[in-house]
Protein backbone atom coordinates (compact mmCIF):
# COMPACT_ATOMS: atom_id res chain seq x y z
CA UNK A 1 0.00 0.00 0.00
CA UNK A 2 2.29 2.26 0.97
CA UNK A 3 4.69 1.17 -2.12
CA UNK A 4 1.42 1.91 -4.43
CA UNK A 5 1.13 5.74 -2.41
CA UNK A 6 4.67 6.22 -3.22
CA UNK A 7 4.57 5.60 -7.01
CA UNK A 8 1.27 7.33 -7.20
CA UNK A 9 3.28 10.22 -5.89
CA UNK A 10 6.27 9.99 -8.31
CA UNK A 11 3.83 10.07 -11.44
CA UNK A 12 1.97 12.72 -10.06
CA UNK A 13 5.01 14.62 -9.62
CA UNK A 14 6.76 13.54 -12.78
CA UNK A 15 3.44 14.41 -14.64
CA UNK A 16 3.06 17.75 -13.59
CA UNK A 17 7.12 18.40 -14.11
CA UNK A 18 6.38 17.47 -18.21
CA UNK A 19 3.13 19.65 -18.22
CA UNK A 20 5.14 22.64 -17.09
CA UNK A 21 8.00 21.80 -18.95
CA UNK A 22 6.04 21.40 -22.38
CA UNK A 23 4.38 24.73 -21.34
CA UNK A 24 8.16 25.89 -20.93
CA UNK A 25 9.77 24.74 -24.48
CA UNK A 26 5.85 26.00 -26.64
CA UNK A 27 6.58 29.39 -25.32
CA UNK A 28 10.12 29.08 -26.06
CA UNK A 29 9.93 28.03 -29.07
CA UNK A 30 7.06 30.89 -30.15
CA UNK A 31 8.36 33.76 -28.61
CA UNK A 32 12.13 32.61 -30.85
CA UNK A 33 9.94 32.35 -33.63
CA UNK A 34 8.47 35.60 -33.42
CA UNK A 35 12.20 36.74 -32.57
CA UNK A 36 13.16 34.86 -36.07
CA UNK A 37 10.14 36.33 -38.18
CA UNK A 38 11.07 39.93 -36.91
CA UNK A 39 14.33 39.55 -37.75
CA UNK A 40 13.57 38.09 -41.11
CA UNK A 41 10.88 40.73 -41.90
CA UNK A 42 13.66 43.86 -41.36
CA UNK A 43 15.20 44.59 -44.45
CA UNK A 44 18.98 44.76 -43.91
CA UNK A 45 20.69 48.36 -43.39
CA UNK A 46 22.54 49.43 -46.34
CA UNK A 47 23.87 52.23 -48.12
CA UNK A 48 25.32 53.27 -51.09
CA UNK A 49 27.49 56.80 -52.62
CA UNK A 50 26.58 58.27 -56.19
CA UNK A 51 29.97 60.58 -56.83
CA UNK A 52 29.77 63.14 -59.62
CA UNK A 53 33.73 65.11 -60.73
CA UNK A 54 35.04 65.81 -64.12
CA UNK A 55 35.38 62.25 -65.18
CA UNK A 56 31.21 61.93 -65.60
CA UNK A 57 31.34 62.27 -68.86
CA UNK A 58 34.68 60.34 -69.76
CA UNK A 59 32.92 57.31 -71.09
CA UNK A 60 30.02 59.17 -72.86
CA UNK A 61 31.71 59.24 -76.18
CA UNK A 62 32.40 55.89 -76.06
CA UNK A 63 28.52 55.17 -75.25
CA UNK A 64 27.64 56.82 -78.27
CA UNK A 65 30.34 55.16 -80.46
CA UNK A 66 29.45 51.85 -79.35
CA UNK A 67 25.53 52.79 -79.47
CA UNK A 68 25.54 51.33 -75.98
CA UNK A 69 22.60 52.42 -74.27
CA UNK A 70 22.26 52.74 -70.33
CA UNK A 71 18.42 52.76 -70.27
CA UNK A 72 16.63 51.99 -66.69
CA UNK A 73 14.60 48.75 -65.86
CA UNK A 74 11.91 48.57 -68.16
CA UNK A 75 8.50 49.15 -66.86
CA UNK A 76 7.27 46.71 -68.94
CA UNK A 77 9.90 43.56 -67.10
CA UNK A 78 7.61 41.02 -65.40
CA UNK A 79 10.11 40.82 -62.90
CA UNK A 80 9.15 42.83 -59.62
CA UNK A 81 11.52 45.80 -58.98
CA UNK A 82 13.45 45.46 -56.00
CA UNK A 83 14.81 49.15 -54.87
CA UNK A 84 17.48 47.38 -52.37
CA UNK A 85 18.58 45.09 -55.22
CA UNK A 86 18.77 47.94 -57.41
CA UNK A 87 21.33 49.80 -55.19
CA UNK A 88 23.53 46.61 -54.94
CA UNK A 89 23.58 45.36 -58.18
CA UNK A 90 27.26 45.61 -60.46
CA UNK A 91 27.71 49.02 -61.59
CA UNK A 92 26.68 49.07 -66.03
CA UNK A 93 30.01 51.26 -66.55
CA UNK A 94 33.28 50.80 -65.29
CA UNK A 95 33.58 54.51 -64.40
CA UNK A 96 32.26 55.16 -61.09
CA UNK A 97 31.60 58.48 -62.01
CA UNK A 98 29.65 57.79 -65.26
CA UNK A 99 26.74 60.14 -65.63
CA UNK A 100 24.44 58.10 -67.64
CA UNK A 101 25.10 55.43 -64.98
CA UNK A 102 24.17 57.27 -62.00
CA UNK A 103 20.95 58.97 -63.35
CA UNK A 104 20.06 55.32 -64.73
CA UNK A 105 19.71 54.33 -60.88
CA UNK A 106 18.06 57.17 -60.18
CA UNK A 107 15.69 56.33 -62.60
CA UNK A 108 15.28 52.68 -61.92
CA UNK A 109 14.83 53.69 -58.33
CA UNK A 110 12.00 55.61 -59.29
CA UNK A 111 10.36 53.04 -61.77
CA UNK A 112 10.83 50.60 -58.84
CA UNK A 113 8.68 52.98 -56.50
CA UNK A 114 5.55 51.57 -54.89
CA UNK A 115 3.32 54.27 -53.33
CA UNK A 116 4.92 57.63 -52.81
CA UNK A 117 7.92 59.87 -54.10
CA UNK A 118 8.34 63.01 -52.02
CA UNK A 119 11.47 65.36 -53.66
CA UNK A 120 12.76 68.40 -51.98
CA UNK A 121 14.88 69.35 -54.92
CA UNK A 122 16.41 73.29 -55.49
CA UNK A 123 16.62 72.53 -59.35
CA UNK A 124 14.84 70.46 -61.76
CA UNK A 125 16.13 69.96 -65.15
CA UNK A 126 17.10 66.74 -65.87
CA UNK A 127 14.59 65.57 -68.76
CA UNK A 128 15.13 61.77 -67.84
CA UNK A 129 14.22 62.14 -64.17
CA UNK A 130 11.26 64.41 -65.35
CA UNK A 131 9.84 61.48 -67.60
CA UNK A 132 10.22 58.74 -64.95
CA UNK A 133 8.60 61.20 -62.20
CA UNK A 134 5.47 61.29 -64.74
CA UNK A 135 5.57 57.14 -65.60
CA UNK A 136 5.72 57.28 -61.53
CA UNK A 137 2.61 59.59 -61.73
CA UNK A 138 0.45 57.49 -64.13
CA UNK A 139 0.97 54.30 -62.50
CA UNK A 140 -0.54 55.98 -59.62
CA UNK A 141 1.99 56.75 -57.22
CA UNK A 142 1.63 59.86 -54.85
CA UNK A 143 3.98 62.57 -55.76
CA UNK A 144 4.80 65.66 -54.30
CA UNK A 145 7.63 68.13 -55.36
CA UNK A 146 8.68 71.38 -53.10
CA UNK A 147 11.28 73.35 -55.16
CA UNK A 148 12.58 77.01 -54.62
CA UNK A 149 10.20 79.49 -56.64
CA UNK A 150 12.52 81.41 -58.59
CA UNK A 151 14.07 78.55 -59.99
CA UNK A 152 11.23 76.45 -60.94
CA UNK A 153 10.44 79.61 -63.65
CA UNK A 154 13.69 79.01 -65.77
CA UNK A 155 13.42 77.77 -69.19
CA UNK A 156 15.88 74.59 -68.12
CA UNK A 157 13.77 74.12 -65.61
CA UNK A 158 11.22 70.57 -65.92
CA UNK A 159 8.49 72.53 -63.30
CA UNK A 160 6.26 73.05 -65.83
CA UNK A 161 6.47 69.74 -67.82
CA UNK A 162 5.31 67.86 -64.63
CA UNK A 163 2.59 70.43 -64.11
CA UNK A 164 0.94 69.89 -66.93
CA UNK A 165 0.42 66.21 -65.92
CA UNK A 166 -0.95 67.23 -62.73
CA UNK A 167 2.36 66.59 -60.53
CA UNK A 168 1.36 68.50 -57.20
CA UNK A 169 3.95 70.96 -56.58
CA UNK A 170 4.74 73.79 -54.34
CA UNK A 171 7.25 76.63 -53.88
CA UNK A 172 8.73 77.99 -50.61
CA UNK A 173 6.19 81.64 -51.88
CA UNK A 174 5.65 81.91 -47.98
CA UNK A 175 9.90 82.62 -47.58
CA UNK A 176 10.49 84.34 -50.82
CA UNK A 177 13.51 85.79 -49.81
CA UNK A 178 14.98 82.12 -48.41
CA UNK A 179 16.25 79.48 -50.47
CA UNK A 180 14.68 76.05 -50.56
CA UNK A 181 17.96 74.46 -50.74
CA UNK A 182 17.48 71.25 -50.01
CA UNK A 183 18.03 68.23 -52.37
CA UNK A 184 16.65 64.92 -51.00
CA UNK A 185 13.76 62.55 -52.25
CA UNK A 186 12.19 59.74 -50.09
CA UNK A 187 10.56 57.15 -51.55
CA UNK A 188 7.69 55.02 -50.24
CA UNK A 189 8.12 57.43 -47.14
CA UNK A 190 5.61 54.63 -44.70
CA UNK A 191 4.47 58.53 -42.80
CA UNK A 192 3.46 59.71 -46.27
CA UNK A 193 1.33 56.26 -47.73
CA UNK A 194 -0.04 55.69 -44.08
CA UNK A 195 -1.48 59.23 -44.02
CA UNK A 196 -2.62 59.05 -47.73
CA UNK A 197 -4.32 55.84 -46.88
CA UNK A 198 -5.97 57.43 -43.50
CA UNK A 199 -7.25 60.12 -45.35
CA UNK A 200 -8.60 57.77 -48.47
CA UNK A 201 -10.27 55.53 -45.22
CA UNK A 202 -8.79 52.71 -46.65
CA UNK A 203 -5.99 51.64 -44.27
CA UNK A 204 -6.80 48.32 -44.02
CA UNK A 205 -4.90 45.85 -41.86
CA UNK A 206 -3.65 44.07 -44.50
CA UNK A 207 -2.85 47.32 -46.79
CA UNK A 208 -1.08 48.60 -43.37
CA UNK A 209 0.93 44.90 -43.05
CA UNK A 210 2.24 45.08 -47.15
CA UNK A 211 2.89 48.96 -46.49
CA UNK A 212 5.78 47.71 -43.23
CA UNK A 213 7.36 46.02 -45.98
CA UNK A 214 7.95 47.93 -48.72
CA UNK A 215 11.37 49.24 -49.04
CA UNK A 216 11.80 52.84 -48.05
CA UNK A 217 14.84 54.84 -49.91
CA UNK A 218 16.08 58.05 -48.76
CA UNK A 219 18.02 59.57 -51.30
CA UNK A 220 20.36 62.55 -50.18
CA UNK A 221 23.16 65.10 -51.02
CA UNK A 222 24.16 67.99 -52.89
CA UNK A 223 23.47 67.12 -56.47
CA UNK A 224 20.73 69.01 -58.51
CA UNK A 225 18.66 67.18 -60.60
CA UNK A 226 19.93 68.66 -63.67
CA UNK A 227 22.40 67.56 -66.34
CA UNK A 228 25.43 69.76 -65.29
CA UNK A 229 24.63 68.33 -61.69
CA UNK A 230 25.71 64.62 -63.11
CA UNK A 231 28.06 65.86 -65.62
CA UNK A 232 30.34 68.20 -64.40
CA UNK A 233 30.07 69.58 -60.85
CA UNK A 234 31.84 67.58 -58.08
CA UNK A 235 28.33 66.36 -56.25
CA UNK A 236 27.21 63.35 -53.99
CA UNK A 237 24.65 61.65 -53.07
CA UNK A 238 23.84 58.99 -50.67
CA UNK A 239 21.34 56.50 -50.90
CA UNK A 240 20.35 54.52 -47.77
CA UNK A 241 17.53 52.53 -46.36
CA UNK A 242 18.27 53.63 -42.61
CA UNK A 243 14.57 54.08 -41.32
CA UNK A 244 15.55 56.77 -38.59
CA UNK A 245 16.71 59.19 -41.31
CA UNK A 246 13.82 58.35 -43.32
CA UNK A 247 11.74 59.40 -40.54
CA UNK A 248 13.35 62.63 -39.52
CA UNK A 249 13.59 63.44 -43.64
CA UNK A 250 10.13 62.52 -44.25
CA UNK A 251 8.96 64.87 -40.90
CA UNK A 252 11.01 67.94 -42.52
CA UNK A 253 9.12 67.35 -45.80
CA UNK A 254 5.92 67.34 -44.14
CA UNK A 255 6.33 70.61 -42.12
CA UNK A 256 7.16 72.19 -45.04
CA UNK A 257 5.09 70.69 -47.12
CA UNK A 258 2.15 72.24 -45.06
CA UNK A 259 4.09 75.33 -44.71
CA UNK A 260 3.94 76.09 -48.19
CA UNK A 261 0.35 75.04 -48.88
CA UNK A 262 -1.65 77.75 -50.39
CA UNK A 263 -3.67 79.12 -48.14
CA UNK A 264 -7.02 80.57 -48.93
CA UNK A 265 -8.39 82.91 -46.54
CA UNK A 266 -12.12 82.29 -44.91
CA UNK A 267 -12.47 86.14 -44.89
CA UNK A 268 -14.08 87.30 -48.24
CA UNK A 269 -11.79 90.64 -47.55
CA UNK A 270 -8.44 89.49 -48.03
CA UNK A 271 -6.96 87.94 -51.15
CA UNK A 272 -5.38 85.14 -51.86
CA UNK A 273 -1.62 84.18 -51.05
CA UNK A 274 -1.70 81.39 -53.74
CA UNK A 275 0.71 81.86 -57.04
CA UNK A 276 -0.97 81.33 -59.95
CA UNK A 277 0.89 80.13 -63.32
CA UNK A 278 -1.21 82.03 -66.42
CA UNK A 279 -0.43 79.89 -69.63
CA UNK A 280 -1.15 83.14 -72.43
CA UNK A 281 -2.26 81.33 -75.89
CA UNK A 282 0.92 82.35 -77.29
CA UNK A 283 2.06 79.15 -79.05
CA UNK A 284 5.05 78.31 -82.02
CA UNK A 285 5.17 74.98 -83.58
CA UNK A 286 8.79 74.13 -84.59
CA UNK A 287 10.84 70.86 -85.46
CA UNK A 288 7.37 69.44 -83.73
CA UNK A 289 8.14 71.08 -80.57
CA UNK A 290 5.10 73.50 -78.51
CA UNK A 291 6.86 76.32 -77.09
CA UNK A 292 4.82 78.45 -74.61
CA UNK A 293 5.48 81.93 -73.72
CA UNK A 294 4.85 81.87 -69.47
CA UNK A 295 3.74 84.77 -67.26
CA UNK A 296 4.03 84.50 -63.91
CA UNK A 297 1.96 86.67 -61.17
CA UNK A 298 -0.24 86.51 -58.38
CA UNK A 299 -3.97 87.18 -58.16
CA UNK A 300 -6.67 86.72 -56.43
CA UNK A 301 -8.37 83.27 -56.76
CA UNK A 302 -11.24 84.13 -57.99
CA UNK A 303 -9.74 86.21 -60.99
CA UNK A 304 -11.08 85.31 -63.93
CA UNK A 305 -9.41 86.28 -67.60
CA UNK A 306 -10.92 85.33 -70.73
CA UNK A 307 -8.00 85.14 -72.81
CA UNK A 308 -5.45 82.93 -70.27
CA UNK A 309 -5.73 79.30 -68.93
CA UNK A 310 -5.59 79.62 -65.14
CA UNK A 311 -3.29 76.68 -63.96
CA UNK A 312 -3.10 76.45 -60.23
CA UNK A 313 0.35 75.26 -58.39
CA UNK A 314 -1.20 72.69 -56.21
CA UNK A 315 -3.38 70.43 -57.80
CA UNK A 316 -3.94 68.13 -54.59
Amino acid sequence: MKMLKSASIRYTVYGTLLIVLSEVVYHSCRSLKNWYNRVQSKPKELWAVILTNQLSQLCSAKHQANSRKLDAISLNSREALDKIKIIERAPVCANPYCMDSNIGLIEDLLNATKYSIDLAMFMISSITLAEALVQAHKRGVIIRIITNEAGAFWTSSRCLYLLKYGIAIRFNYPMPKKLMHHKFCILDSPSTVKRFFREKKVLLKIKLEEINKVGSILMTGSANWTVQGFATNAENILLTNQQQLIEQYSDEFQRMWELFAPSPSKNADRKSDCIQLIFLTMFAFELKQLRLVVYRTIYPRKLRLPDAKRVCIDTN
